[in-house]
């Protein structure tokens, strides 16, 4: 049986108007109940089509879990005519007024960078983890974001938006706070220090 493409409110069982904090539990209850941990689902669904719905489900929180592609998906959706493809989780990043840098090319073999003891030692002491001093830290050590991306399995765009600090682009805390641990083992720094000072200035900027 082949998964229809449905609403995505539809995917998350929620309803339009619902609060952020209502997707992300929706989100997380959805990922327990078609997860192979869960026997009972292959009552229901086969493996292959449990994994479809998993792969919607990520796909409908990848909008629906960010502000801004929520607003542009809702406004799409009110349109008549419109497409299944227009309001997919890349159609809608395409439109979105974010823009990404261009990809570099991707190194081949072992990452090598020229070692600064001065920067060094400014990483070691730095107990203000921003996006921006992320950004240099990776530039630092070579690793162009789309490398990034590959390495940690993290969107590009989401990279690019952790290293502008724009929480309107980001996912819920939970999510922005598994992607910073995966790009500070990534970039050898203390993961603990760098969660905790990034998660901080992330909160408050939510509060604003």
């Amino acid at each position: 049986m082949e998964i229809l493409r449905f609403n995505y409110y539809d995917v998350l069982e929620v309803s339009l108007h619902c609060p952020q904090h209502e997707v992300t539990a929706a989100y997380e209850k959805a990922k327990v109940t078609y997860s192979g941990e869960n026997s009972a689902i292959y009552t229901i669904f086969s493996e292959e089509e449990a994994r479809q719905m998993l792969k919607l489900i990520d796909e409908a929180y990848s909008v629906l879990g960010n502000k801004n592609l929520r607003s542009l998906y809702d406004e799409k959706l009110g349109q008549s005519g419109v497409r299944p493809e227009d309001i997919s989780f890349e159609s809608l990043k395409a439109q979105s007024k974010m823009s990404l840098p261009e990809p570099a090319k991707k190194p081949t073999g072992k990452i090598e960078f020229k070692l600064s003891d001065v920067f060094e030692n400014e990483i070691r002491e730095n107990s203000d983890w921003t996006g921006e001093f992320l950004k240099k830290v990776r530039e630092y050590k070579n690793i162009p974001l789309e490398r990034m991306s590959e390495i940690t399995k993290i969107s590009a765009y989401y990279i690019h938006a952790l290293e502008k600090s724009d929480s309107k682009n980001l996912p819920a805390p939970v999510f922005v706070r598994g992607y910073i641990s995966q790009i500070s083992k990534v970039l050898g720094l203390e993961e603990k220090k760098v969660c905790d000072s990034y998660m901080k200035c992330f909160k408050e900027s939510l509060e604003k």
